[in-house]
């Protein structure tokens, strides 16, 4: 049997509201195994916080969320889809709808990182026009930077 799926694209900005905020905790949970500690944080304090969602019959099952470096930058942090959406193109749409979203509001740049281990993260980044710019040593991994100009 074929699943057809009627996904909605929503872009979210903040102040937002705390169930919106707790249902994304627990797809980032579902989604990287573990809470992200900082998720509700950098929603609250970091500037221009916005977050692209994916969700079919209301349930959210994809998202991609950041915010802005500067008047003209911005920063993709964290975004990921629910493992039994996973290869269908969802993820692709979300940067696609970000992009769009930030272009509209005089963005002209957006930057994002991933593990060096992460080559799905990598090629995906790379197929949507993401060019490597560095690396960042942390104490207990190594990050590729990626930046692509929007206009």
């Amino acid at each position: 049997m074929v699943r057809v799926m009627s996904l909605q694209y929503s872009v979210h900005a903040g102040p937002f509201e705390a169930g919106f905020v707790e249902a994304l905790g627990k797809l980032g949970a579902a989604v990287f195994g573990a809470p992200k500690d900082d998720l509700a944080w950098r929603l609250a304090h970091m500037p221009m916080a916005s977050v692209v969602c994916a969700s079919e019959a209301g349930d959210l099952v994809g998202f991609k969320a950041g915010y802005a470096t500067g008047r003209t930058r911005y920063y993709s942090w964290l975004g990921g889809v629910r493992a039994d959406f996973r290869r269908r193109g969802i993820a692709g749409e979300l940067l696609r709808h970000q992009h769009a979203w930030l272009y509209e509001r005089g963005f002209i740049a957006v930057e994002t990182a991933t593990n060096r281990d992460n080559l799905a993260m990598t090629q995906a980044n790379l197929r949507h026009g993401f060019a490597v710019c560095g690396l960042k040593h942390k104490s207990d991994r190594v990050q590729i930077l990626f930046s692509k100009e929007l206009r």
